[in-house]
């Protein structure tokens, strides 16, 4: 069950990081506007998620299971938002591994709804990621003196605490739909609440239709989300709780330092231009992260 929990969940953080890249790059170089791009994406997952239902049966959710299932999909909509302002504002691999912190809000509103309760291991692995976190939002300025940023930060500690009830919203809907059929109905709910937004974006002139090679590299983004957050969603019903597959999911900061630091130290300006003792530090912190998955798993 271990080696099970591992794979699903380092293949969740994997996925996550690819879509993560991704997305920082085309808003850096393509789509300014991060409402704009939060549109396409949740429009693109909710058409091509039904995609499940040509490999399992589709079920429709019962009464009782909607209301798990419309929250889940609200606060994903509101997440998604904070999500998408902070990479636009910020390094990858600084903002994304701080939705690592998503674990100690997750796994305190999961002990009030849904009675998850684990060794005190398991929240000094918790603790791990946490200080991970703190350490990854380090980011020099650019005149050269260190600090940390703090509106990407403030936006991803805003993303991570309403993820957090998302993840908990969905482990209730999950006892009522599989993961699968759980996705179509949640990215069915994301897609017609992005919508919203048009109206705002239109007040701000900027124009609804992306180039032809925009719309494709946000399907290359929404195909990996999609992936990532099934995985996510198939290792909370495997793990029967939120806090150890957020802790298994959490590697997405590892891959996405790794990413970054590739890119940059080859001279590529794709997503961001650190020093590599910035990188290095990164690594280190996420290093914290492995520490608390060995925990994890070894309890």
């Amino acid at each position: 069950m271990n080696a099970l929990l591992l794979i699903v969940g380092v293949s969740s953080g994997l996925s996550h990081s690819i879509y993560s890249a991704v997305s920082k790059s085309l808003l850096k170089h393509r789509i300014s506007e991060p409402f704009l791009f939060f549109l396409y994406i949740s429009i693109l997952q909710a058409v091509i998620t039904p995609l499940l239902w040509l490999f399992v049966k589709p079920v429709v959710p019962p009464i009782p299971g909607w209301t798990p299932l419309l929250l889940a999909g609200i606060t994903g909509v509101v997440a998604f938002l904070f999500l998408y302002m902070a990479l636009s504002s910020g390094d990858a691999s600084s903002v994304m591994p701080i939705m690592g912190s998503k674990v100690i809000f997750a796994g305190f509103l999961a002990s009030f709804m849904l009675n998850e309760k684990h060794s005190w291991t398991i929240y000094c692995a918790a603790i791990l990621v946490a200080v991970s976190v703190g350490i990854l939002s380090y980011s020099p300025s650019t005149n050269g003196k260190s600090k940390f940023s703090g509106r990407p930060i403030f936006l991803m500690i805003l993303c991570s605490i309403v993820f957090a009830f998302t993840d908990n919203y969905i482990t209730c809907s999950l006892k009522y739909l599989d993961s699968y059929n759980f996705m179509v109905y949640y990215n069915l709910i994301i897609g017609l609440g992005s919508l919203a937004i048009i109206p705002y974006i239109r007040k701000k002139k900027v124009a609804l239709l992306l180039p032809g090679q925009d719309v494709w590299w946000s399907l290359v983004s929404a195909v990996f989300l999609v992936v990532a957050t099934l995985l996510l969603t198939v290792l909370f019903k495997i793990a029967d709780g939120v806090v150890i597959p957020n802790i298994l999911a959490s590697t997405r900061g590892i891959f996405i330092v790794i990413i970054s630091a590739v890119l940059s130290l080859r001279g590529s300006a794709l997503l961001e231009t650190q020093t590599w003792k910035i990188y290095l530090l990164r690594f280190v912190a996420s290093s914290l992260i492995i520490l608390s998955i060995w925990i994890t798993l070894s309890k």
